[in-house]
C-alpha cells in the first residue's frame, strides 16, 4: 500500500497528488485543525505511484538562483487595493489585455462559510477579488487541470500562489510552457481556512454583526500591517481593526503560532525559488535605497507600498521585459530585499506557543484561543481596545 507521507510536516497540502491520480483515488480531507491532507481510497488505488512521482515537496530542491532583483510599483493599477506595489495586478492586467487569463486566491462566500480558493481571472471584476493578502491556505489544486487545458490551447496564463502551490503546479504539468508565467509570493506560512472562519464567527457573535469584507493589509492609513473588517448590524455599518496587538488571529499568524507543520520545514523558503518571478513587500527601502523615494526625487511613494520583484528564470526575464513597461522599476539586490523578508533565506521559526495554541483550538475551539490570547496580554489588551475606540469614535 502506498504511503504518501510519514509525518504531517512532510505534506504541504498542495493537492497535486489528488489531481494527478488517474483513478481519482485521493481526496483532500481536513484534520482536527482544519489543515488538508491527502487520503487514499484503497479500493480505487492501483498503486501506480504517480502520486509519489508528482510530490515535489519531498524531493530534493532544484537549483534555481535568482537572476535580477528590482524595486517596483505599478503604473496602471490602483495599488491601494494591493498589498504592496500592485505588481501582481499590473502583470495580470497586461496578460488579460493579450487575451490571456490569470489565476489567484480569492475569498469565496458560501453559506455561513468563507472559503479561499484560486479562481480564474478574465476581467477587472474578477481580478479585484484576487488582490490583497489572505493569510490562509487557499485551495489551488482544483484549477490545475483547467490551467493545463488553457496552456495546451496556447492561451497566455499567469498563476500566482504560495511557493508550494507553484511547485505543485509545475510538477503536475511536467514540462515548461513559454505561455505560462509562474509567480510566487514571499510566504511566512499558512493557517487553515477553518481557523479563519472560526475567528470570523467569534467576531460576529461577540460584536453582534455580520462581516461584509476583510483585509489583512488595509492601506487607508498607509502601507503597513494594519487590517480592517467591514461589517454591518441591524442599525449601522462599522469598521473593526485587525491589528497584531488586538487580534488573536493576526497575532498568532505574524508570530508563527498557527501555521501547518510543513511551513516550519518549508524547502521553498530559500533563494532557490520554483517560480519564474517572486514578489513581496520591499520592507526597508527607506533605509537601503532612500534615493528611490518621491521625497528624494524618485518614483516610489512609500505610503502606498513598494514591491520587490525577484526574477528567477529565463522565462521570468522574458516575461518581465514585456511587463515592466507598466511599472516603475529600479534595480536592487537580493541582500536588500531579504533583510526584512527572512523567508527568502529560511522557513519561519516555530513559535514556542504553537503546540499549545493548536491544542487549545482542538479541545476548546477558537473561543479558547481568544481567551488564551487575552489572558496572555492581560490588562494591556483591554487598554488597547479602549484607546482605539476613543480615537476612532466615528467608526463606531
Amino acid at each position: 500500500m502506498i504511503n504518501l507521507f510519514d509525518e504531517k510536516k512532510d505534506c504541504c497540502g498542495c493537492g497535486v497528488c489528488s489531481v494527478a491520480c488517474p483513478k481519482q483515488a485521493i481526496t483532500m480531507e481536513k484534520d482536527e485543525y482544519g489543515f488538508v491532507f491527502p487520503k487514499i481510497k484503497t479500493e480505487k488505488c492501483i498503486e501506480c505511484g504517480l502520486c509519489l512521482k508528482v510530490c515535489d515537496f519531498q524531493k530534493e530542491v532544484n537549483e534555481n538562483n535568482h537572476k535580477k532583483v528590482y524595486a517596483a510599483i505599478s503604473k496602471n493599477t490602483d495599488i491601494n487595493m494591493s498589498t504592496s506595489g500592485g505588481i501582481y495586478a499590473s502583470m495580470a492586467k497586461t496578460v488579460l489585455d493579450e487575451n490571456g487569463v490569470a489565476f489567484g486566491a480569492s475569498y469565496v462566500k458560501k453559506t455561513d462559510y468563507i472559503d479561499v480558493e484560486h479562481i480564474i481571472v478574465t476581467d477587472d471584476e474578477s481580478l479585484k477579488k484576487t488582490l490583497g493578502s489572505k493569510y490562509v491556505q487557499s485551495s489551488a489544486y482544483p484549477t490545475f487541470k483547467k490551467i493545463k487545458k488553457l496552456l495546451d490551447e496556447e492561451r497566455l496564463v499567469l498563476f500566482s500562489g504560495t511557493p508550494c502551490q507553484v511547485a505543485g503546479l509545475r510538477s503536475f504539468l511536467g514540462k515548461n510552457y513559454d505561455n505560462l508565467l509562474l509567480v510566487d509570493i514571499i510566504c511566512h506560512g499558512v493557517p487553515s481556512v477553518q481557523m479563519l472562519n472560526d475567528y470570523c464567527n467569534l467576531i460576529e457573535n461577540k460584536c453582534k454583526i455580520k462581516i461584509d469584507s476583510m483585509s489583512f493589509r488595509d492601506k487607508s492609513r498607509g502601507w503597513g500591517l494594519s487590517g480592517l473588517i467591514k461589517a454591518h448590524s441591524d442599525k449601522k455599518t462599522l469598521e473593526i481593526p485587525i491589528k497584531p496587538n488586538m487580534s488573536s488571529y493576526y497575532n498568532t499568524f505574524l508570530s508563527s503560532a498557527n501555521y501547518r507543520e510543513s511551513c516550519y520545514n518549508c524547502k521553498y523558503a530559500d533563494s532557490n525559488r520554483q517560480s519564474d518571478i517572486t514578489i513581496g513587500d520591499y520592507w526597508g527601502i527607506e533605509k537601503f535605497q532612500p534615493e528611490l523615494l518621491v521625497e528624494n526625487g524618485g518614483d516610489f511613494d512609500i505610503s502606498k507600498g513598494v514591491s520587490c520583484v525577484i526574477i528567477n528564470t529565463q522565462n521570468g526575464i522574458n516575461w518581465f521585459n514585456k511587463l515592466k513597461c507598466n511599472m516603475f522599476v529600479a534595480e536592487t539586490n537580493f541582500e536588500n530585499v531579504s533583510k526584512c523578508n527572512l523567508q527568502l533565506k529560511k522557513p519561519s521559526e516555530k513559535n514556542p506557543n504553537r503546540d499549545e495554541v493548536m491544542e487549545i483550538y482542538k479541545n476548546h475551539g477558537y473561543y479558547g484561543v481568544e481567551k488564551w490570547f487575552v489572558k496572555l496580554n492581560g490588562i494591556k489588551y483591554y487598554l488597547r481596545i479602549v484607546k482605539y475606540i476613543l480615537k476612532n469614535k466615528n467608526l463606531f
